[in-house]
């Protein structure tokens, strides 16, 4: 199980925790089902995105963590300036995250840290990039956007 915590966002920014926890132990596994805890990450309440043995989570001070799943060691970060209230996205080798200043960010997956392309939307993205039929959908606070291949752009 991997789990991030730290006080409610809306009391500003704070320390966070990210825990690897071994759920197949029993009674009070604090410290005996603990794999890893990695402490490099501010408040959250995003989810964690697992491929290929890393954890991408992003936090509320804007920071998106790449780490190893099976260490819990730092493998990059990357600074996305603003608030960040939803989760990541990975699909087709690549990571999708929106944030609060209304950026999408689409990074390489992997263990070198590659930005593909920062796409600025009209409003807050709060919530996370899905997709669904080979359509991929971002909700704003203004809009709720559909992009697919080939499509005209329609508002």
């Amino acid at each position: 199980v991997y789990l991030a915590n730290g006080q409610d966002p809306e009391h500003g920014e704070g320390t966070g925790h990210l825990y690897a926890i071994d759920a197949t132990k029993r009674g009070d596994i604090t410290t005996t089902g603990r794999i890893w805890h990695y402490t490099d990450i501010r408040r959250s309440i995003s989810t964690a995105s697992i491929k290929d043995g890393i954890l991408y989570h992003p936090d509320f001070s804007g920071f998106l963590h790449a780490i190893d799943l099976k260490t819990g060691k730092q493998i990059w970060k990357h600074d996305m300036f603003a608030a960040m209230w939803s989760s990541t996205m990975v699909a087709d080798g690549k990571i999708y995250l929106g944030d609060e200043d209304g950026d999408v960010v689409v990074m390489q997956h992997g263990r070198e840290k590659k930005i593909l392309a920062e796409n600025m939307m009209d409003s807050s993205v709060y919530s996370t990039v899905v997709t669904a039929n080979a359509v991929m959908y971002i909700m704003t606070r203004n809009n709720l956007y559909a992009i697919a291949e080939g499509a005209q752009i329609k508002r």
